[in-house]
C-alpha cells in the first residue's frame, strides 16, 4: 500500500484555516502575510518566504487605487497608525494585513456593513472584537481622507461575549498559599509582591524599577493606554501600608535597573512573564490564578479600605472611573455585613 504523500510545508509558517476551508499563511517571525493561493514549493512562495527570512518583505505588485488593499496600505503608512501604542500596533497590523489579503480587487466604495459582518462571522467573539476595532480604524481613516463617502463599519454590531468575570480574583488565602510555597528571595515571590501592591499589568511590571520612584511615589505611564500611574511607595497609603511590607522586604539589596529580572540579572519579557507567573501559581496549588487576578485583588483591597475613587484610578491607571466604581459598589455591599457583624438583627415587635 502506498503511503499518503504529504504536501510540502515550509518551516516557520503559521497557517490559519477558516471554516470555509480557505487557508491564510503568515511568517512566524515577521507576522507578515505570505501568498496563500499557491503551494509552498512554488517559486513565488519560496521567494516571498525567503524575503521574510532575510527581514525584507517581498516586493508586491502595486495595489490598484481604490481597492481595500490600497486603503489598508495607506492606513499602515499613516500617522494615525504609527501613533498607536507600541504594544497595540502589531495587533492592529495583523488584522489589517489579513483584511488586505482579501481585498486585492474589492473596492472600498462597494464595502457595506454586511461584508464586514461576513468577515467577522467565522471568528471567535474575542478575535472578532479585535478585528472589528481594526475595521473601525480603517473606516474612520478612509472617511476622513475622502477615500469613502461613509464609514462602512459604523453599523457593524459587536459579537456578544460569553458571560464571564474574566481573570479570577485572588483572595487573602490564595496570597498566603503562594507566600508559603515561594519564600522571600525567590523571583516568583518578588513578582507576586510587586504586582499585588502596584496592581500593574505584566507588560508594565517588567519595566518598573527604582528609577521610577520620586517623591515617595512609583510613577510610570502604562504601556497599553499611556495613562499615568502613581503608586504610594513610601508615603502613607490610606491605611494599607502593611500590605507593602513584604514587597519592601523582597527589594532589600536590589541593585538592578528593573525589579523583575532573570537569574542572570536581565529584564524579563512582558509576554513571557504572564505564563511564567501562572506556572508559579500552579506550583503553589493555585490552579487558574493569574497575574491579572492580582490586579483585581489590589482593586478589591483599595475599595474595601475606602480609598477615594480618584486615588484608586491613579493607583492602577484606569482611564475612566466606571471600572473603579464597580469595585466600590461590590465592596459597599460586602461591608454592610462586615460593619454590623457584631450587632444582632431584631424583628419589629420582638421583645
Amino acid at each position: 500500500m502506498r503511503r499518503g504523500v504529504r504536501s510540502f510545508m515550509m518551516p516557520r509558517v503559521h497557517r490559519v484555516t477558516k471554516p470555509s476551508g480557505a487557508v491564510f499563511k503568515y511568517h512566524r517571525k515577521t507576522r507578515r502575510p505570505l501568498p496563500s493561493d499557491i503551494p509552498e514549493d512554488h517559486p513565488d512562495f519560496i521567494a516571498a518566504w525567503q524575503a521574510e527570512e532575510n527581514g525584507k518583505p517581498a516586493v508586491r505588485s502595486r495595489a490598484k487605487v481604490g481597492t481595500v488593499r490600497a486603503g489598508c496600505e495607506a492606513y499602515l503608512a499613516s500617522r494615525e497608525y504609527h501613533e498607536l501604542s507600541e504594544s497595540y500596533r502589531p495587533v492592529i497590523r495583523r488584522h489589517v494585513e489579513a483584511i488586505a489579503t482579501q481585498g486585492d480587487t474589492a473596492m472600498m466604495r462597494h464595502l457595506r456593513a454586511k461584508h464586514i459582518a461576513a468577515d467577522l462571522a467565522p471568528l471567535s467573539p474575542a478575535v472578532a472584537g479585535s478585528r472589528r476595532k481594526a475595521w473601525r480604524k480603517l473606516g474612520a481613516f478612509w472617511t476622513v481622507n475622502g477615500m469613502v463617502d461613509a464609514d462602512p463599519s459604523n453599523d457593524v454590531k459587536r459579537k456578544p461575549m460569553p458571560r464571564s468575570d474574566g481573570h479570577t480574583e485572588w483572595l487573602d488565602g490564595d496570597l498566603a498559599a503562594f507566600r508559603a510555597h515561594w519564600p522571600a528571595g525567590t523571583p516568583q515571590r518578588l513578582a507576586c509582591e510587586l504586582i499585588q501592591w502596584t496592581g500593574a499589568r505584566c507588560s508594565d511590571a517588567v519595566r518598573i524599577g527604582p528609577g521610577m520612584v520620586s517623591g515617595g511615589l512609583l510613577r510610570f505611564s502604562q504601556k497599553k493606554t499611556g495613562a499615568e500611574v502613581n503608586v504610594p511607595w513610601t508615603v502613607p497609603a490610606f491605611g494599607l501600608d502593611h500590605q507593602r511590607a513584604d514587597l519592601m522586604a523582597c527589594l532589600e539589596g536590589h541593585s538592578h535597573m528593573v525589579f523583575l529580572t532573570t537569574v542572570h540579572g536581565k529584564a524579563r519579557s512582558g509576554k513571557a512573564v504572564s505564563g511564567w507567573f501562572a506556572e508559579a501559581a500552579r506550583d503553589a496549588g493555585l490552579v487558574g490564578l493569574t497575574a491579572h487576578g492580582l490586579r483585581k485583588y489590589r482593586m478589591n483591597q483599595m475599595a474595601e479600605a475606602g480609598v477615594p475613587l480618584l486615588a484608586m484610578q491613579s493607583w492602577v491607571g484606569h482611564t475612566t472611573l466606571a471600572e473603579v466604581e464597580r469595585y466600590t459598589r461590590r465592596a459597599s455591599r460586602r461591608n454592610v455585613f462586615l460593619v454590623n457583624r457584631s450587632q444582632s438583627f431584631t424583628v419589629s415587635g420582638d421583645k
